[in-house]
Order: structure tokens, then C-alpha cells, then sequence
């Protein structure tokens, strides 16, 4: 029901009554040269009285307009104020052990994220929603393997060491579920190398966090223990972006 009144409000304030500023302060500006510089007979002419409320009217809708672009001035500063706070919490090294969902993640390991909610408040306290990826500053085990690095979208995993990975999963069109592969037991993977999982969806309620930042910390939606291993293949290592003043990151050695 709120919907049903805010979007017409918003049509006011933020359409129609500033266009209807500059519709009556043009017309008004045609009107006195109509009135001035045009000699016809049997003029039409306004009373002062109606010319008086059309010029307040137009005075106070433009003064609105005025004041809303005033305010929209001062929030894209505020906005561009807070860049390099929002950079310096979306590009970063971990200073402390974070737990994320199930994993713990290394002080000391280089972040990537996004924060749509972030507007660059200086006291924003340490976050990981909106993870990107992550390289690890010391291997971990991460979904039953060694990792060194890791993408969340897609899912790729950057091996750190030579190991050998199992059981893994296939897609079976029949059951259109994903199965554990009984011919091949595991899968011998090399460093570097990028291993692939079947990410399964957590449910949970869309509705209840529209307009909220996704749970963060142990509430955290990352439940590797739940991921199906596919493959591991040779690819680009995971390339991250580095922290402010710092130098780039370069890729695992092979």
C-alpha cells in the first residue's frame, strides 16, 4: 500500500512540480513580452491578481528545483568524497583472521569485493559481502583442496600445490542431478591449475533482504562443504586487483 502513495509523491516532488516551475516562468517571460512589445486591439490581459499567484507559484517550484539540485550537488560530493574510503574497503589485505561462511580466511590475504551499500562512511566497520575473490596469503584448504586463490563468479578455485582431488561429480541427464563418477575415483591436479566446483543455491528469503547487504561473517552464505568437485583444468590464474598503494599482484608461479 505505501508503494501506491511513494511513487505518486515521487512524480510530484521530483517531476512534475519542477516542470511546472518552468513551464509558468516561461510562460510568464512570454506573457510580459505579449504584454510590452505587442499592440493588437481588445488586448487579453491576466488581472494582477492572477499574474501575482502564477509568478509565487513559479517562484516557489523553481526554488524547489533549485533546492533539489543543491542537494543533489552536495550528495554527489559526499559521494566523490567517499571514493577512496570505499576503494580502500572494495581493494584490500586482510588485517586480522575473518571467518566467511565456513571458511577462515588468512590475515594478510589480498581482498576483492564490492559493496553496493557502502557510501564511503569513514567508521564502516570490516566486511566481506560482496566477496569477488580472494588471494589467499598462505594456502588453505578450501571444499576438500589446497587453495591458493579464489574467484566467486563463476566459482574457480587456484590450486596450490600438486594434489589429488576426489570424489568428483557428473552431471547426469537422466535423474538431471549431479552424481559422484564411479569409473574414476579422483583426479591427480597440478599447481596452478583452476579447479571447478558445482556451487548448490542456498535458499533463503529474497524478499526479507531486498534493500539489505548480504549476511556477512559466520551467517555468511558460503558453505564450501556443500560444493560438488567437477574438474580441474589448466587456465589464467585468478587475477586480482591490488590495494591502494600497493603494487599489482602477480600471478602463483607454476
Amino acid at each position: 500500500m505505501s508503494a501506491l502513495f511513494t511513487s505518486p509523491l515521487h512524480f510530484l516532488l521530483v517531476t512534475f512540480i519542477p516542470l511546472l516551475g518552468l513551464v509558468l516562468a516561461t510562460s510568464l517571460l512570454v506573457y510580459g513580452v505579449y504584454v510590452h512589445w505587442i499592440d493588437i486591439p481588445r488586448k487579453w490581459l491576466l488581472t494582477p491578481r492572477t499574474v501575482q499567484i502564477l509568478l509565487a507559484v513559479a517562484v516557489l517550484c523553481n526554488a524547489w528545483l533549485g533546492l533539489r539540485l543543491y542537494l543533489s550537488h552536495g550528495a554527489q560530493q559526499a559521494w566523490q568524497d567517499g571514493a577512496s574510503i570505499r576503494l580502500g574497503r572494495e581493494r584490500f589485505v586482510l588485517p586480522h583472521d575473518y571467518l566467511y561462511g565456513e571458511l577462515t580466511i588468512p590475515a594478510g590475504s589480498l581482498i576483492n569485493r564490492r559493496d553496493p551499500f557502502d557510501k564511503g562512511e569513514p567508521t564502516r566497520p570490516l566486511a566481506l559481502h560482496g566477496l569477488e575473490a580472494v588471494r589467499f596469503s598462505q594456502p588453505v584448504q578450501l571444499a576438500g583442496v589446497w587453495a591458493s586463490a579464489m574467484q566467486t563468479v563463476p566459482m574457480r578455485v587456484e590450486l596450490a600445490h600438486d594434489q589429488r582431488i576426489g570424489p568428483f561429480y557428473r552431471f547426469d541427464s537422466a535423474s538431471q542431478s549431479w552424481v559422484p563418477n564411479t569409473v574414476v575415483s579422483a583426479l591427480t591436479c597440478k599447481k596452478g591449475q583452476i579447479a571447478l566446483f558445482h556451487v548448490p543455491h542456498i535458499a533463503h528469503d529474497i524478499q526479507a533482504e531486498l534493500g539489505k547487504p548480504a549476511p556477512d561473517g559466520p551467517q555468511a552464505r558460503f558453505l564450501p562443504s556443500q560444493w560438488l568437485f567437477r574438474k580441474c583444468e589448466a587456465g589464467p590464474a585468478i587475477a586480482l586487483e591490488p590495494a591502494p598503494g600497493k603494487s599489482p599482484v602477480a600471478a602463483a608461479p607454476r
